[in-house]
């Protein structure tokens, strides 16, 4: 799997180091260092894929010669806590083949470093991870001087801006991620940390990917350490990462064959909620006939008993000679009599008869 790896550091006298001693062990070569006198031997190196000193065109021919442009580098220092060269490490796609790898380093290298006055000197190394795996790499020596004529000028301090370093990591991703893509491969990389691609993913909404990053961060093993696992010699270092990826790999597997299990069980209770709409659908059209039916006989038999009620009181009416309702032909009877306490019986008996009459 692609994985990101972009570091910025400075080669400096400060910490004992020589421009031209880095220079020989990266490219793999036999270089002189002229200021100190001693040689620095490495051409017996094997994992040096591909190295060349790319400059801008106003370079002076003898900067191209990589003994002479770092020997001109350490000339161009007087200090003895010199900052020399600033060097950028970075991880190469193992998706990619040899050619792939290099035409992707000299793209970005062109474009972040070259074109802004700086020279590189670039080396392509295959290399090993602590894992054992193949880890190819590649280390880019940048020159700090701006160039005046047949030398060197100022220090340029433009370049050791913070947002500079922020820039030339993100551009690595995206020129990584474009060389994946054109060679068909799925996997990308990331520049940011995973606690601010998870904070991305939240704000986004994707749970999914937000899964995927909650995986525990490798933790960086010294090249003393890769270099004793390739003698087959264990260390701690390379053990508290094998259980690192041990667990990540654990965590990915487990987390596929729940999606896996979720997705078997949505597609069941999709199966399941269908045939259960279906049979709800039933009930409630044989429920709606069957209180259809009901509401239509509740009606007739309604009709039938006003029709009735109504009939019942026509014949009431024919059989009584007496003008007025019952209420009206007990009032003229009971006020016939006079009033006092009978009055009020009588006007109580009327309104029990009103409230009869408008029941009935």
């Amino acid at each position: 799997m692609a994985i990101y790896h972009c570091s910025v550091k400075v080669i400096s006298r400060a910490t004992g180091r020589s421009a031209v001693a880095a220079a020989a062990y990266r490219s793999g070569e036999r270089l002189t260092d002229e200021r100190l006198g001693k040689c620095h031997d490495y051409t017996r190196k094997s994992d040096i894929e591909h190295r060349e000193i790319m400059a801008p065109d106003r370079t002076p021919d003898w900067m191209l010669d990589r003994a002479r442009l770092w020997n001109g580098v350490e000339a161009a220092e007087r200090r003895k806590d010199a900052q020399l060269a600033r060097e950028v490490e970075i991880s190469l796609p193992r998706e990619l083949d040899a050619e792939g790898r290099r035409a992707l380093v000299e793209t970005y290298v062109r474009e972040q470093f070259v074109s802004q006055g700086m020279i590189a000197d670039v080396s392509l190394h295959r290399g090993h991870s602590a894992d054992g795996q193949e880890q190819p790499h590649a280390h880019v020596m940048l020159t700090m001087r701006d160039l005046t004529g047949e030398g060197f000028g100022k220090k340029n301090r433009d370049w050791n801006a913070a947002e500079r370093l922020e820039g030339w990591r993100s551009a690595w991703a995206d020129h990584a991620n474009q060389a994946l893509e054109r060679a068909g491969c799925d996997e990308r990389i990331d520049h940011r940390s995973l606690k601010d691609q998870r904070e991305a993913a939240r704000t986004r909404g994707d749970a999914e990917g937000q899964e995927d990053l909650g995986r525990e961060p490798l933790g960086k093993v010294p090249l003393s350490a890769v270099a004793m696992e390739r003698k087959g010699r264990p260390t701690e270092r390379g053990d508290e990462q094998r259980g690192v990826q041990a667990r990540n790999r654990e965590r990915r597997e487990l987390t596929q064959q729940l999606r896996e299990l979720s997705a078997r069980i949505a597609e069941t209770m999709r199966g399941i909620g269908d045939k259960a709409k279906d049979m709800a659908q039933g009930l409630r059209d044989r429920l709606s006939a069957a209180w259809g039916s009901q509401d239509q006989a509740d009606d007739r038999s309604a009709a039938e008993r006003i029709a009735e009620a109504t009939a019942q009181r026509v014949e009431r009416d024919k059989d009584t000679p007496e003008p007025g309702s019952a209420a009206e032909r007990i009032a003229s009877r009971i006020g016939s009599k006079g009033g006092g306490a009978d009055h009020d019986q009588a006007e109580r008996d009327r309104e029990r008869i009103k409230d009869k009459d408008r029941e009935r």
